[in-house]
């Protein structure tokens, strides 16, 4: 074959020459025989193709285009033909195109028609059997690399039953196991019952084997009950409706399923397969090159028959989901998921709705609101020294007799008294200092709960953008296992060319391995992404939800205004709105303000320690005593002493300690310094803020230029990425090239996808230190905020 090409170059070439020579001279150029050889192409199918309309199409189109320049094909109507599903029918219409002088090729796109095929000892006419599912159950001729059979070639595409069912046996354990086979391929291959049989004894399981026609509900009436898993091979005769009554017959009996041959199967509704994907476009291109190969005249007999494929699992998660059955976390790295995304999940999340949820559920906010809530009755106690008190009693006495003589009345010997008692304050320094002081400090509790507040939006807005990043993370480290795996196919081949060494081949399988657990660290940094969320809106922590992407072309464009957009792009605007957010960051800096309030709380407790020198505390008292009882000597008898039942007194006092020990005077110097201490910590809480203010912006500064550099490396890497790997496909470049290249590939998306959430974590921390997040605020306040910073930028 390489000599027939080498042969076919050179002649090329020296025409050329003569061509070039000629037109030098002034002479015609040279022609070549112009006549392109035409070919005429049969078809033989078993019977109509229902799961799969337009096969036939497809395997004309892929000989039409590679046949090119070379020669030209057509499918002759009646070289076309159609089996009646019978071992007996089909022999008929291959032995029919066989004789037929004018067939240059047969293909037989069945497998009762490849299986029949196989046994023909040298045809007249070369013929390509594409449909040798299992060459052990077909018996395919085998030589070499060849069939060894002259004008008889084959394409083994399919995997051997035994390693199918050692493949879904890992992944499912079972006893029963049910074999869905196309009706006429059981009664046209007569070995399909033994073949099954054997592979029964080995397994040491039970196989029932179960045609299907073209109805999946005589199919599932047909299942034995005690069938624990279902196998499904190529069911030509059912239309995609029924195929699709047939998955869901099978999920609802909670059986797990396994395509035996076509991808298309798991997307439809099938738990799970290892055939690749758009298996049947790549066999119809590797028949066409086969066809091509034939034509220019190779002998069908010395052609490969191995069609290289990938055993790569796919699964279809929801189907997973309903029956209740799951891959391991290895088995599902690496493989295909269909249908990851659950459909049922009903909770979605914004940035902004992540934000109020949190407002509204954390609980951290939720002690900081308790602790206003409890400051209030705080206050309320501070005040109640000036307002009126009362107080009642009662009391019972007995004293010495010869007292109770000599008292005239005023103690008896044993006495029974209530008492009333009421005060009230003119004016109590002490009191109103405590009364305004506890005001000062509910002010610093409410300004200390809004700086939880600023921190809770700050955290859960962080949280959702990290809970992006990771899913973003996480999609490229599957993407980058995934081109590994991709790359491991190409070594695989480029050592069965002898191209590469089993060295190369094993760098590749170490960096597989090393990628599928880069992309479950992945997964579970997701999860612990999604699950940091849930605690800060007080979800609980295994509950799913989704969120919400939204664009971010341009993040700087998430308030809907151009003011960021202008900042970024002039460091003139940027070091003035850097004046105006420091300016409102002092404003509105709810820390700022918890201090002002200690401030002002430790100022009027100066006013009052140097009131309590000199201003005394008035109150109003007033006492009522009625006896109530009395006996023994000395007993109240108003016609002897005088004296009623009921005594009373009402009177003003001034209070005014003199001497407590140095009291006044070490109170007064400990307070003064301590707001001394608060005035020096206000100013020093200023430069923080004003510095945290600054480095928000700077980084903004440094992060949004980022974006677009990122995002451009990562283009220019992709793009060195895709000629490396052409290149290695060549056998241009080497393992560390493509490595190199893949790496960097990896880095730079990686470094592109940090970038915007950088620039948006960035950005909340500018908000954050100004004390206000713009982009939350409703579009009014919004709007003049905007219009503020526009102004200072003026």
């Amino acid at each position: 074959m390489r000599c027939r090409l080498l042969i076919l170059c050179l002649s090329t070439l020296v025409a050329a020459v003569i061509q070039v020579h000629a037109a030098q001279d002034g002479a015609p150029p040279f022609q070549l025989n112009e006549e392109i050889p035409h070919y005429k192409i049969g078809i033989i199918t078993d019977g109509p193709i229902k799961s799969f309309p337009g096969l036939i199409d497809i395997y004309r189109s892929e000989i039409e285009q590679i046949a090119g320049d070379e020669f030209t094909v057509s499918f002759p109507r009646e070289m076309s033909l159609e089996g009646d599903g019978t071992l007996v029918g089909i022999k008929r219409l291959l032995e029919k195109l066989l004789n037929n002088q004018e067939t240059d090729l047969i293909l037989t796109l069945g497998t009762i028609g490849s299986t029949e095929a196989l046994k023909r000892k040298a045809p007249g006419t070369p013929i390509i059997a594409p449909y040798v599912l299992d060459p052990i159950l077909q018996h395919a001729p085998e030589q070499d690399t060849g069939s060894g059979v002259h004008n008889l070639t084959y394409v083994a595409s399919g995997t051997s039953t035994n390693q199918l069912l050692t493949t879904f046996r890992k992944i499912v354990p079972f006893t029963r196991l049910a074999i869905l086979i196309a009706e006429r391929d059981i009664t046209g291959i007569g070995a399909i019952q033994k073949r099954f049989n054997q592979l029964a004894n080995e397994h040491t399981i039970t196989i029932d084997t179960i045609p299907v026609g073209s109805s999946a509900d005589k199919v599932l009436a047909s299942l034995p009950s005690e069938v624990e898993a279902v196998m499904v091979g190529p069911l030509w005769q059912l239309d995609t409706d029924e195929f699709a009554r047939l998955s869901q017959g099978l999920t609802l009996r909670q059986l797990p399923s396994f395509s035996m041959w076509d991808y298309r199967y798991v997307e439809q509704g099938l738990f799970a397969t290892s055939t690749p994907e758009n298996i049947h476009e790549h066999l119809a291109r590797r028949v066409a090159v086969t066809s091509q190969e034939i034509l220019l005249g190779e002998d069908a007999a010395t052609l490969p028959v191995v069609f290289s494929k990938t055993q790569k699992l796919a699964f279809n998660i929801e189907t997973a989901r309903a029956i209740d059955i799951y891959p391991s976390l290895a088995q599902m790295t690496g493989s295909i998921l269909l249908n990851e995304q659950r459909q049922d999940i009903e909770r979605r999340l914004t940035l902004p709705e992540a934000v109020q949820e949190a407002l509204i559920a954390n609980l951290d906010l939720a002690v900081a609101e308790r602790r206003v809530t409890a400051g209030t009755y705080a206050v309320g106690e501070a005040r109640s020294p000036l307002l009126p008190q009362v107080g009642i009693g009662a009391s019972g006495r007995v004293i010495d007799d010869d007292r109770a003589v000599i008292s005239g009345g005023t103690t008896p010997e044993r006495a029974w008294f209530a008492s009333a008692s009421a005060s009230q304050q003119i004016y109590s320094e002490k009191s109103w200092s405590a009364y305004t002081v506890e005001q000062h400090r509910q002010a610093g509790r409410e300004s200390n709960r809004d700086t939880v507040r600023l921190n809770i939006i700050l955290e859960a807005g962080n949280a959702y953008l990290n809970l992006l990043r990771q899913k973003t993370i996480e999609q490229l480290q599957k993407e980058n296992m995934l081109l590994t795996q991709a790359n491991l196919e190409r070594a695989q081949i480029r050592l069965s060319t002898g191209v590469a060494g089993p060295d190369e081949l094993y760098r590749w399988q170490t960096k597989f391995a090393n990628d599928r657990q880069i992309v479950l660290r992945a997964e579970s940094n997701t999860f612990d992404a999604m699950q940091r969320l849930n605690r800060i809106l007080h979800r609980p922590l295994q509950e799913e939800f989704i969120a919400e992407e939204t664009d971010l072309s341009d993040p700087l464009l998430i308030t809907g205004d151009q003011l960021f957009y202008q900042l970024m792009h002039n460091p003139r605007y940027l070091k003035d709105f850097n004046a105006f957010a420091m300016e409102e960051g002092l404003k509105l800096s709810p820390e700022l303000q918890v201090i002002d309030a200690e401030i002002a709380a430790q100022e009027r407790i100066i006013v009052r320690s140097k009131r309590e020198y000199w201003l005394p505390d008035f109150t109003v008292e007033g006492n009522v005593d009625q006896v109530l009882s009395d006996s023994g000597k000395g007993q109240r008898d108003e016609a002897v002493t005088g004296l009623d039942d009921t005594d009373w007194s009402v009177g003003v006092f001034a209070r005014l300690p003199l001497f407590e020990g140095g009291r006044k005077s070490a109170t007064l110097s400990k307070t003064r310094e301590q707001l001394n201490q608060l005035k020096t910590e206000r100013m020093a809480t200023a430069e923080r803020i004003n510095q945290r203010i600054l480095a928000a912006s700077n980084n903004t500064r440094a992060s949004y230029p980022s974006i677009n550099l990122s995002r451009e490396a990562a283009e220019a890497a992709r793009r060195n990425l895709q000629l490396v790997t052409d290149s290695y496909v060549q056998g241009i470049k080497s393992i560390i090239d493509l490595l190199d290249a893949q790496n960097q590939a990896l880095n730079s998306d990686l470094d592109a996808a940090n970038a915007v959430y950088n620039f948006l974590i960035d950005l909340m921390g500018v908000q954050r230190s100004i004390g206000q997040f713009i982009i939350f605020l409703p579009q009014e306040e919004q709007q003049k905020w905007l219009e503020r910073a526009k102004a200072s930028l003026k």
